[in-house]
């Protein structure tokens, strides 16, 4: 029998064990805590922890994990390298989402999470798959934008919560490429950063020569975005006088079980608007908005003569000047709605933007015939709304406004589309009051990469906070608390130029997907019987 054939062969009290032979309890250990430190890694960079240094190396313990794995060899390595990678996601998409649980309850947060958690999977999985092949880093920094690319688009329109990119919202060295690639060009500088520290580990800080070159890519990529970045498109010269009201105690706008034919309700909140908006009676902005949901029902229902009596007191104050409002239009069938910012005027609506992309189970339920029948079935809304057409800016004194609505500025090219038209300033009306601090805090760091992807001030108008004004590079200003009164006003430079990101749109993403699914066709096609 050759040696190559042999059975492991006891020597005293050691074991030479081959490659394919099952690992010890150890390896099991070391992948646990390897797969936990990568997902904490991955929610650390965003907040409530915002430590924006964990998306450099987020993926660096992931990446160890893949190598641990493909070194074992043996059938099924990518099905446990998926198991350990939607553990590692789970470690991290379960405490990010922890907002949702009090809107939908445990299973909703949960299985979001869980859908989220398969991409980290998948990715573990795919590096394991493509073994000691050539290009592994190339792989592993493609591989990871392809993933987000689809989870941003799929199910159900997608859920980019938490793309890495994001974890680089507060500034630093990889943020300005956000100008040129967008936010997933930035999860691609942050994924090829990790890259090179985990090739630096593996080969060792004392392994001279092989190890100078992943030291000096890892130095060589902050300076490389820099290069990349560029400069933003600069301001037309002309400004706007533009001011978000926020108020004080508005829980009763929360979303979850509210019931829109209440006038009651709808009429103290526009009340409280009202109240808010008093400080800028002696000094009018040009243009005065008040976020998602401060007219909350329709006010064209006749019902609705108290509601129109203080948007009427509200234009007095304001002097005629223009009123942009969150409402609800009532649909073409019953219990459907749009959910829309309402140009105001004596005589009525004036512009109309329609959300585009409402959000799911939130504001409408896909399958609502088969989820009625989850037990907690209440906490679902009882009528839907509407998408709207495709988004138009409005043009508001003198400004071309690209307006969306709360969720929406998930999706940039929900934003990147209206800038196109061009859209000089980008407004973003939101209601969190349901959904806790951390979720204002991660909301305000999409506009904040809305605002360098796409070289515009960003408006960030919540009804209850958090809000703030983004300049285009990606610094906040006038920020708010949640649930206090306050006013978040400005003269905002106009911008009309357009950066490569907005010229570029979806391409870097699906430049990464196209050669993700090259890689596995190789994958596929050399893979061992």
């Amino acid at each position: 029998m050759s040696s190559a054939s042999a059975p492991p062969v006891a020597t005293g009290r050691v074991q030479v064990v081959s490659p394919t032979e099952p690992r010890s309890g150890g390896a099991g250990l070391r992948r646990l805590a390897l797969a936990l430190t990568g997902g904490f890694l991955l929610y650390a960079g965003h907040p409530p922890i915002d430590l924006g240094p964990a998306g450099w190396v987020a993926l660096v313990p992931l990446l160890v994990l893949a190598r641990d794995l493909a070194r074992a060899r043996g059938r099924g390595a990518a099905r446990r390298a998926f198991g350990w990678g939607v553990l590692a996601g789970l470690a991290f998409f379960v405490p990010l989402l922890t907002w949702l649980s009090p809107f939908g309850g445990v299973v909703p947060w949960l299985v979001l999470a869980l859908i989220q958690a398969l991409s980290v999977g998948a990715y573990v999985a795919g590096l394991v798959a493509w073994g000691g092949r050539p290009g592994r880093p190339a792989v592993a920094v493609i591989w990871w934008v392809a993933l987000e690319a689809v989870r941003g688009a799929v199910p159900l329109g997608g859920f980019g919560w938490g793309l890495l990119g994001y974890s680089q919202h507060g500034g630093g060295p990889l943020l300005p490429v956000a100008r040129t690639l967008g936010v997933l060009g930035v999860s691609a500088a942050c994924a090829l950063l990790a890259v090179c520290v985990e090739a630096l580990a593996h080969r060792g800080v004392r392994a001279g020569r092989r190890s100078l070159a992943p030291a000096l890519a890892a130095v060589a990529v902050p300076l490389a975005c820099l290069v990349l970045a560029g400069s933003p498109p600069a301001p037309s010269g002309e400004t706007v006088d533009i001011a978000s009201v926020q108020g004080a105690e508005l829980r009763s706008t929360a979303a979850a079980g509210i019931n829109r034919t209440d006038t009651g309700r709808v009429v103290r909140i526009a009340e409280q608007r009202v109240l808010a908006t008093r400080p800028l009676a002696g000094d009018p902005p040009d243009i005065t908005v008040w976020p998602e949901n401060s007219l909350d029902g329709d006010i064209r229902d006749p019902a609705a003569a108290d509601v129109l009596a203080q948007v009427s007191e509200a234009r007095r104050l304001l002097g005629g000047r223009t009123l942009l409002a969150n409402t609800f239009e009532a649909g073409p069938r019953p219990r459907t709605y749009y959910n829309a910012l309402v140009e105001l005027t004596a005589d009525g609506f004036g512009q109309v933007y329609r959300k585009q992309r409402p959000v799911p189970i939130g504001e409408y339920v896909p399958l609502r015939g088969l989820l009625e029948r989850y037990p907690a079935a209440e906490q679902l809304p009882t009528y839907d709304v509407l998408p709207g057409g495709p988004g138009r800016p409005l043009t508001l004194a003198g400004a071309r406004v690209a307006a969306v609505v709360c969720y929406e500025n998930l999706f940039p090219a929900v934003v990147r589309d209206q800038v196109r038209q061009d859209a000089d300033l980008v407004l973003v009306s939101t209601n969190n009051t349901s959904y806790g601090g951390a979720m204002s805090e991660q909301h305000l760091a999409l506009s904040q990469l809305r605002a360098v992807e796409t070289g515009r001030y960003v408006l960030h108008a919540g009804i209850s906070g958090i809000s703030g004004l983004v300049d285009p590079a990606g610094d906040v200003s006038q920020r708010t608390e949640r649930f206090e009164q306050a006013l978040v006003r400005a003269d905002v430079p106009l911008v009309r130029g357009q950066t490569l990101a907005t010229r570029l749109g979806d391409a870097p993403g699906l430049f990464a997907v196209v050669l993700s699914a090259l890689g596995l066709a190789v994958v596929l096609a050399t893979r061992r019987s």
